[in-house]
């Protein structure tokens, strides 16, 4: 996340202080818009008491502010570093909650700022991804054990009965998009895993398959860094995070099926995104997850 001066702020965003108010809060010193996520808002607030992180949801969505807040809360429970739900609430249509501010940077700037530590950084980003797996799913998530599967959609049966097929479990907590982008890390260390919106139930390896989906296909190349530069921090990077993951949880087992399925959903969830102001996802990128599916799928014995 990056604090963006107030003037680049989207005038058209609901009032930060309004829903404060709503929530409770009403001893704030500063606000500051915060660029982050393509859904929800972001603010920084400065409260006496320290900082905190305002996120507002679009209007409709109270259901997932609500869920979002319990699966954050069992997450903290299970001993991995999430930002402690401080406020919970709405604002006439908008659902928001007010969480700490967690210290640190995102672990994509500081690979950016700092290269020479990509392996350190893959290292304790796979070791707190390993932590996130040993905690068991809470009980609403873990009522619909095969959401995950569905989530590629109707048009992958094939895959979907492939995947059922499979000896898996069903009552890990998966974050299902763990990407730099999403953890702060300070000192070397994981200090907070961000945006929850698409946590399930499931097994472990959808989880890590979604993980080297974003890092093989749609991770950003940092400005005026060579485009080799970066494939060769990103393979470092995700080498330290499979090995600490490894050392940690053991090795995960088969994961082709979980990488066809990685793709499908990236597809499918990607593909309305197209076009919209601040994404930069081109139809060339669209290719390759299609390509990176269909490799999977042989792999795994799927038909197309």
């Amino acid at each position: 996340m990056r604090v963006v001066p107030v003037s680049m702020a989207d005038r058209t965003a609901p009032d930060p202080r309004a829903i404060l108010t709503a929530l409770g809060v009403d001893d704030v010193n500063a606000i500051q818009p915060v660029s982050g996520g393509w859904d929800t808002a972001l603010w920084k607030v400065e409260r006496p008491g320290g900082a905190f992180a305002l996120r507002v949801f679009p209007p409709g969505r109270e259901d997932d502010c609500r869920r979002e807040a319990a699966v954050m809360r069992a997450a903290a429970e299970g001993g991995v570093p999430v930002p402690r739900v401080r406020a919970e609430g709405a604002w006439k249509d908008r659902a928001a909650l007010l969480l700490d501010w967690c210290p640190g940077r995102t672990l994509a700037d500081v690979v950016r700022s700092q290269p020479w530590q990509v392996g350190a950084l893959g290292v304790a980003f796979g070791r707190a991804h390993a932590r996130l797996h040993e905690v068991a799913a809470p009980a609403p998530l873990r009522a619909a054990p095969e959401d995950w599967i569905a989530w590629a959609g109707p048009d992958e049966p094939a895959l979907a009965e492939r995947l059922r097929a499979v000896r898996r479990r069903d009552d890990r907590l998966l974050h299902l998009d763990y990407h730099p982008l999403n953890v702060m890390v300070d000192r070397g260390r994981v200090t907070g895993v961000l945006d929850w919106a698409n946590a399930l139930a499931g097994d472990p390896r959808a989880d890590l398959a979604r993980t080297v989906t974003i890092l093989r296909l749609v991770a950003p190349y940092a400005p005026g860094t060579p485009r080799y530069l970066t494939l060769v921090l990103l393979r470092l990077f995700e080498l330290g995070w499979r090995l600490a993951y490894q050392q940690s949880a053991g090795p995960p087992g088969d994961l082709a099926p979980f990488y066809a399925w990685a793709g499908a959903v990236m597809r499918r969830d990607l593909a309305p995104k197209l076009g919209q102001p601040g994404v930069w996802l081109t139809p060339r990128d669209f290719e390759r997850m299609e390509s990176w599916t269909e490799h999977w799928k042989r792999r795994a014995g799927v038909d197309s």
